[in-house]
C-alpha cells in the first residue's frame, strides 16, 4: 500500500463516528449539514484590547474542526462564519483558516465568548 492510500484509509478511521468523530449538525452559507466531525478545542485567551475598549470578561475561544470532504462536499472559506451544535448549544465561529489535504478539511476556528 502506498503512502496516500494509508492516510485515506487513516482517516477512515479518524473521521468515523464510532472511533473518533461523533455526528455533528453545521450550518453554513445558510444550510444544514449532519456530518461526522472532530471538533477540538484547543485554547481560551483573553483577547487583545485597544487602548479605549474597557469590556472585560470577553475572551477568544479557539477551535479546530476536521471533516471529511466527501461528507461535507465543499471547503468552507477563510472569513466565513459556521454555526456548530455543541451539546444542546449553537456556537457561531469564524473561519480564520481553511485548508484542504488528502480528502480532509480542515478549518481553524475562532470566537468571542463571555
Amino acid at each position: 500500500m502506498d503512502f496516500k492510500a494509508q492516510i485515506i484509509k487513516d482517516l477512515k478511521v479518524f473521521h468515523n463516528p464510532g472511533e473518533f468523530a461523533e455526528m455533528m449538525r453545521i450550518w453554513y452559507d445558510g444550510k444544514q449539514y449532519e456530518v461526522p466531525a472532530v471538533l477540538d478545542h484547543l485554547t481560551g485567551t483573553d483577547r487583545q484590547r485597544p487602548g479605549a475598549d474597557h469590556a472585560e470578561g470577553i475572551y477568544r475561544a479557539e477551535a479546530m474542526l476536521y471533516i471529511s470532504h466527501t461528507d461535507l462536499g465543499i471547503v468552507p472559506k477563510k472569513g466565513r462564519e459556521i454555526e456548530i451544535e455543541e451539546a444542546g448549544a449553537v456556537n457561531i465561529y469564524v473561519i480564520e483558516k481553511s485548508s484542504y489535504e488528502a480528502g480532509e478539511i480542515i478549518l481553524e476556528l475562532g470566537a468571542y465568548d463571555e
